[in-house]
């Protein structure tokens, strides 16, 4: 039977987000010489060769072009040789190996050469020197008597594939860090001989900086799942760059990407931990036979099946899982972490338990001192703590807390309707029933008090930004606030009642019982007015129609008897034409026809039980004090406004200072308070 070798290579599957694999296949096979020749002083040197620079400074870094791996193990003997030569060898198959992995290295390196120097079964050393390629599959094979006396094997990964070589990272650490990763088992389990990794500037050594990064903080604990035996080994990684704390399954000791972030399975848990050794990262390796069995080919992932949820609960309805195949009962991947998490969580417990604390107190000192419509959350659910995550950012921390209120408020809900719909003839139980309804009584008025606290924050952070609109450096007008940005801080322009709702909206600013109304109509021509039928095209800033007096539909009150008009006048402005333009919009309106909401004509717009009340919001300058006095304004008691009532029209009309509508508005909120 013929091999398309061509064909075996291509066909190897090897994801572009896995451009180091072939080196670490490379970096194993030494490992596990190594091993063969059974000898202490084991060692895998790795030369980073890189493309020429034009410049070489501090961080001169370029793009690793090839590697060369050297190792003191075995070597390519006879038996390692013809195994080398037979594809899908089982040679070292109780080690792990397919057999296969070597033709990844021809998937991203053009090009592998080696060279060995092995001792024979007859006491002599020998070398041997072949190349490795597509095309010729093993080429330039020798065979001679060596003159070294020690065993010595080189590897070289040449001339990397350019999407793979983008994917390589760069810095000398990060390459060591990947390497001490994959082969992380292995040190746990002083399994690894020495690994130097080094380029023309620099050197690192993989076991120190294992060393370094755990600092003698790992265990290794035994777990089933079924009758399935796993090991999981336990790191505080305090050389980590991420703040991911991870999970990583392996196979025959080797790290099988990509690694299960634990944030989904430890609830809140997305920053690095602490204690007194410094800052560090979890990082956890599963081991196991079960694992072993179940590497695909290529060693990139399990033999995973997906089926549906093997448990139907809140977390996994209507899920697919990823189960191992030959086992009975199956077994999900999610099992195996599941039965893992109690592990870590005991692992870290001291951590933990102050990461718990520090974020419990950064929530409460958020709520107490910032945002207290959250209060009766954390007196009444405090469990919600375990699923905020820590964070310094105060707008990712009320989204957090947003999310858990919504969720709160739901069961409260639910509470209240189950409550309501109980039989009281089948209550038994009177003190039972009677701390039930306490308790919901609780929570419902801690949840008033929180939205009139919320209420609170809204109003001082609007009345805040309008008082910031207000202000100017100087007379320039070009440093006032636009006409625009005032009016649409109270209701957005280009709108009406129908589009936004009275959350959205600020008109208790200027009265508070504006704030519900039958219809408002926000900078739109009166002839688009739903309630009026008029062909003006006149543009009141705000038009307000009150509920109060519209239309009931029993015919005895078919008016609509009180329109509000607001009008807006630039700060810093003096607008006498502003009195006029008013009671212009009120004769327009008076003119019209009322309908109501099916279009419908029902009365004349001029009935004398119509009312009007109009506000212009300006800056009161004496020369518009001037005029007012002499037009037969009266002031305020106060004296910081002025008002006449207009008889013909039954109209109230107030010129209102921006600065009296501010002031008024902050103590209506002390009074709330």
């Amino acid at each position: 039977m013929r091999i398309n070798f061509r064909g075996i290579v291509e066909g190897q599957k090897l994801p572009i987000s896995a451009p180091l694999l072939p080196l670490f296949e490379a970096i194993v096979n030494s490992i596990q010489s190594i091993e063969e020749a059974n000898i202490d002083n084991g060692e895998i040197k790795i030369n980073v060769i890189r493309e020429d620079a034009l410049f070489k400074g501090d961080d001169w870094e370029t793009d690793v072009c090839s590697f060369e791996i050297t190792d003191n193990g075995i070597g390519f003997n006879e038996k390692n040789f013809a195994s080398f030569e037979e594809y899908a060898s089982d040679h070292k198959l109780l080690l792990g190996c397919k057999g296969i992995g070597r033709v990844s290295w021809l998937r991203a390196f053009s090009e592998v050469r080696v060279e060995s120097t092995y001792l024979s079964e007859g006491g002599q050393y020998y070398d041997r020197a072949f190349n490795f390629t597509v095309v010729e599959e093993i080429g330039n094979h020798t065979t001679q008597i060596s003159s070294k006396t020690q065993p010595v094997t080189k590897v070289v990964l040449a001339n990397y594939a350019q999407k793979y070589k983008k994917q390589c990272h760069k810095r000398l650490d990060t390459l060591a860090r990947d390497i001490m990763n994959h082969c992380f088992a292995y040190l746990a389990l002083n399994a690894c001989p020495r690994i130097i990794i080094n380029d023309e500037q620099d050197s690192r050594c993989v076991n120190d900086l294992f060393d370094e990064s755990t600092k003698g903080q790992l265990t290794v604990k035994e777990f089933e799942v079924g009758d399935n035996k796993f090991s999981i080994i336990n790191a505080k990684n305090f050389a980590a760059l991420k703040d991911n704390h991870t999970l990583h399954f392996c196979a025959h000791n080797r790290e099988v990407p990509p690694a299960d972030r634990l944030s989904s399975s430890i609830k809140g848990l997305i920053r690095k931990l602490s204690n007194e050794d410094g800052d560090f990262v979890y990082s956890g390796y599963i081991t196991g036979a079960l694992l072993d069995e179940n590497i695909n080919s290529e060693r990139t992932d399990f033999n995973f099946a997906k089926v549906e949820s093997l448990e139907v609960d809140a977390d996994t309805e209507n899920e697919e899982q990823l189960v191992m195949i030959g086992t009975n009962p199956a077994i999900s991947k999610k099992d195996i972490v599941n039965a893992a998490i109690p592990i870590i969580e005991d692992f870290l417990k001291d951590e933990l338990q102050a990461y718990s604390e520090q974020r419990r107190e950064r929530v409460e000192n958020y709520v107490q001192r910032q945002n207290p419509r959250y209060r009766s959350l954390l007196k009444h659910a405090p469990d919600c703590l375990e699923k905020i995550p820590f964070t310094s950012d105060d707008e990712k921390l009320e989204l957090e807390l947003f999310k858990q209120d919504q969720a709160y408020r739901l069961s409260v809900k639910q509470e209240q309707k189950k409550f309501i719909a109980e039989d009281l003839s089948q209550v038994h139980d009177v003190g039972d029933y009677t701390g039930k309804r306490n308790s919901l009584m609780a929570k419902v008025s801690d949840l008033g008090k929180d939205d009139l606290a919320g209420y609170i924050i809204h109003r001082k952070v609007m009345l805040d930004i309008l008082a910031r609109n207000l202000e100017y450096t100087n007379v320039d007008d070009a440093k006032y606030a636009l006409e625009k940005e005032i009016h649409n801080t109270v209701f957005p322009m280009g709108t009406t009642s129908d589009e936004i709702d009275y959350t959205r909206h600020n008109l208790w600013m200027i009265d508070e019982r504006l704030a519900y109304h039958y219809y408002l109509a926000s900078d739109k021509a009166i002839s688009s007015y739903d309630v009026i039928e008029s062909s003006s095209d006149k543009e009141p800033d705000i038009a307000i129609f009150d509920k109060a007096f519209a239309l009931t539909g029993d015919g005895q009150d078919s008016e609509l008897n009180n329109i509000t008009i607001i009008e807006f006048k630039r700060p810093g402005r003096t607008d006498k034409d502003c009195v006029d333009q008013v009671v212009d919009y009120i004769e327009k309106i008076r003119e019209g026809k009322c309908k109501d909401r099916n279009g419908r004509i029902i009365a004349e717009m001029h009935s004398q039980n119509l009312r009007f009340t109009c506000y212009v919001l300006c800056d009161m300058t004496p020369e518009l004090s001037k005029f007012l006095e002499r037009e037969n304004y009266k002031k305020t008691p106060d004296g910081k406004s002025f008002y006449y009532y207009h008889d013909t029209y039954n109209a109230y009309i107030e010129v209102l200072p921006y600065t009296k509508m501010v002031i008024d508005s902050k103590k209506t909120e002390q009074n709330i308070v």
